[in-house]
C-alpha cells in the first residue's frame, strides 16, 4: 500500500468530498492591545459531520503583518489516530444539529507596525491518510481594541498561557 498522498483534484474531491460537507469555520472573537502586549482569541466552530471517522483536519495559524509573519500554532482535529494523545489535548464531540466551539488564544508583544493591515491567516487541510485536500488560505483581519486604560478585557488573560486551546471562551460570564 502506498503511503504518499493523492493530490489529484478529481480523485481527492470524489473520495473526501470536502466541499459537500459542513465546514470548520474560524472567526476572531477579540484582538486586544494592552500597552506593549496583545491578546488575540479566535473561535473555531466545528459542525457535526465536518470531520468523518478516520480523517484529520489541520489548521496552521500565522500572524501576517506589513513587516513580516509569525507562526502562531496549529489546530489538529484528529478522528483517525494520526497523532498520539498528548497532555493538554481537548476532546471534541459533535452531535447532530449541534456545533462545537474551540478557542485559540495567543498573547505576544505589540509592535506599532501591527496597527493596520494585520491578519491571522489560516492554512487548513483535510486528509484521510491517503488523500489530501488543502483549502484556500483564510485571512482574518485584526481590528485592535485598546484596553490599556480601561482594562476591561485584559484581566481575563491572567493565568492563561501565551498559546493555548480552550474549550470555553475566556469572555463568557462565569
Amino acid at each position: 500500500e502506498s503511503t504518499w498522498l493523492y493530490r489529484d483534484a478529481e480523485v481527492v474531491n470524489r473520495r473526501l468530498k470536502p466541499l459537500e460537507r459542513p465546514q470548520v469555520r474560524f472567526e476572531v472573537e477579540h484582538a486586544i492591545r494592552h500597552a506593549d502586549s496583545v491578546w488575540v482569541v479566535a473561535r473555531a466552530t466545528i459542525p457535526h459531520r465536518s470531520i468523518r471517522r478516520g480523517e484529520c483536519f489541520k489548521a496552521t495559524c500565522v500572524l501576517q503583518a506589513p513587516e513580516g509573519i509569525m507562526e502562531l500554532g496549529e489546530l489538529s482535529l484528529d478522528s483517525g489516530h494520526f497523532m498520539p494523545d498528548e497532555e493538554g489535548d481537548v476532546d471534541v464531540a459533535t452531535r447532530p444539529g449541534r456545533m462545537q466551539n474551540l478557542y485559540l488564544s495567543w498573547r505576544f508583544a505589540w509592535d506599532e507596525r501591527m496597527r493596520i493591515n494585520t491578519f491571522i491567516v489560516v492554512f487548513a487541510s483535510l486528509t484521510d491518510g491517503r488523500h489530501l485536500f488543502q483549502y484556500l488560505p483564510l485571512m482574518l483581519p485584526l481590528f485592535w481594541s485598546d484596553d490599556t486604560e480601561d482594562e476591561f478585557f485584559w484581566p481575563r488573560s491572567a493565568g492563561i498561557p501565551e498559546e493555548v486551546l480552550l474549550d470555553r471562551s475566556p469572555f463568557e460570564n462565569q
